[in-house]
């Protein structure tokens, strides 16, 4: 049987975003630059890419404070790539993104035409949501922010609003100081660790957000630190992007993979349901919360949960 041909159109990112109407636009102006063709997998293709998965279970890495080390390395190796290009932007796109040749699609698997559909998909993400959430902020602080790709984008849509980059790397401290000089920007670069976080740092109220974006995920279950933490200073807005477990359905093969990935290697578990029990007890309001149904070959990073503190 010859896999099924598609494209992801800008109805898909409507949908898959909640967005209205009134969106559609800077989606499509977005959307536009890229191609999101991409074929479904025969049965025999779906069939070797769950085999390949299984095999592949057991051989991850888990997350957590001890992998500091880890991400240390990582992180002054961009700050090295960038260095070497000249202080060029492009180059602090995070090398995971794309990783894979197959990916996590509606609810299916599917091939990309291009090697880049995930970057570009979570491109028309991520400038959907600044615009709706964030452009025009007085300060945003990105939590766990790794190469500031992120913050250069929203430097570059909301130049007015004061940025700062958190991580408990310091290559990235270094990193985020070194591209606010280097290219004008708003942005100043500070250390954070999740899991003992600064007891000097203060939010201004309700224009100040908090964001995270795939970096609470490296918590596990001791996420609840940082929460605490939120909770007592009030940004008037939490923004995040993060895996979210609460939202597969292990009932299907599909979701009880993606389930077996996310728990074995012990990511995000429980900070969904936290901040529901938070809005229960009239000390919290969701505004937002969603499974986008995409995701790369073994998970879905992309769920979003956009709350405050009450």
């Amino acid at each position: 049987m010859t896999p099924s041909r598609g494209k992801y159109t800008v109805e898909d990112f409507l949908a898959a975003f909640g967005a209205d109407a009134g969106d559609r636009d800077l989606i499509a102006a977005e959307a536009g630059a890229y191609d999101f063709s991409y074929s479904r997998l025969s049965q025999t293709e779906r069939d070797a890419v769950i085999l390949g998965i299984l095999e592949r279970l057991d051989s991850f890495t888990q997350v957590g404070a001890g992998r500091a080390g880890i991400w240390e390395s990582a992180w002054s190796d961009v700050a090295k790539r960038y260095a070497d290009s000249g202080d060029d932007l492009a180059s602090l796109d995070p090398p995971f993104m794309g990783a894979t040749p197959v990916l996590r699609l509606g609810g299916d698997y599917a091939r990309p035409d291009m090697a880049a559909f995930e970057t570009h998909w979570f491109r028309v993400l991520r400038r959907w949501l600044l615009n709706k959430y964030l452009v025009g902020a007085r300060r945003v602080c990105e939590f766990g922010c790794g190469s500031g790709f992120n913050l250069v984008t929203l430097a570059q849509m909301s130049p007015a609003t004061e940025l700062v980059g958190l991580d408990w790397s310091q290559s990235v401290v270094d990193l985020m100081n070194r591209i606010g000089r280097g290219h004008g920007f708003n942005l100043t670069g500070r250390r954070f660790d999740f899991f003992n976080p600064d007891p000097d740092f203060a939010f201004g109220g309700a224009t100040d957000v908090a964001m995270t974006f795939c970096a609470l995920e490296q918590t596990g279950d001791r996420f609840g630190t940082f929460v605490d933490w939120l909770m007592a200073r009030k940004p008037g807005l939490v923004v995040s992007m993060e895996p979210a477990l609460e939202h597969y359905d292990n009932s299907t093969l599909f979701d009880h993979l993606a389930v077996r990935y996310h728990t074995g290697r012990k990511y995000l578990n429980g900070y969904y349901t936290r901040i529901q029990e938070l809005e229960a007890a009239d000390q919290a309001e969701i505004l937002v919360r969603r499974r986008l149904g995409f995701g790369s070959l073994y998970h879905e990073g992309y769920s979003l949960l956009i709350w405050r503190p009450k």
